[in-house]
């Protein structure tokens, strides 16, 4: 399989050196990479899946529900109310350090407060988003995640409206069972190679 690995807004190389922040309506970049893709003939791109991590796994499953070219859709990671989960982090931080820190989520909105943080992670709901997808939908998530919930991940698996679509939840016994498989990488790479290359075969 042909690779490629991009920034998208609010991420990497776009967020620091081109001032492009991030967006809840995502499909804009995966499209914009599908795109790209056509215009090379050293890959199919009628046979492209989208995959992305820990946010990604909000970015993914919006760019796959509303770009219908993408044949296989991969969430690495389970995100299912990105307004939620802040107001989560934000409440727990009067009582424990936050997981993300608080002006993460600001610098990479372009924010100075959480008021306007807050109004920008009201578009970053999936609910009403993914029941259009169709495409074959991985979903894997740690059981023992810290940051978001093995409920978000079911939530999410359970509203896609692919009929081909499957939920792996990673144990602590088999490894794999931190957010996005930190604790074992290899495991959560190899289950989502198989997957890809199951669903997109010729």
């Amino acid at each position: 399989m042909s690779c490629l690995v991009m920034d998208g807004p609010g991420t990497g190389e776009a967020i620091r050196f081109r001032r492009q922040y991030l967006r809840h309506d995502y499909e804009v970049a995966g499209s914009a990479a599908l795109d790209y893709l056509e215009t090379r003939k050293d890959v199919n791109a009628k046979k492209a899946g989208v995959v992305a991590i820990s946010l990604g796994g909000y970015y993914a499953p919006r760019i796959a529900s509303m770009e219908r070219r993408y044949k296989a859709c991969v969430a690495w990671g389970a995100c299912w109310d990105y307004h939620a989960t802040w107001k989560k982090r934000v409440a727990a931080s009067m009582k424990t350090e936050l997981s993300v820190p608080g002006h993460h989520i600001m610098w990479v909105f372009n924010t100075k407060n959480y008021e306007d943080t807050f109004r920008k992670l009201e578009g970053f709901r999936l609910d009403g988003v993914v029941q259009k997808m169709r495409c074959p939908f991985l979903l894997t998530h740690g059981i023992d995640d810290k940051q978001v919930p093995t409920r978000d991940a079911r939530s999410l698996y359970n509203a896609v409206g692919s009929k081909d679509k499957t939920l792996k939840l990673f144990t602590v016994k088999e490894g794999g069972s931190q957010h996005c498989q930190r604790d074992n990488l290899s495991l959560g790479v190899t289950y989502i190679a198989d997957w890809l290359q199951e669903k997109l075969k010729p």
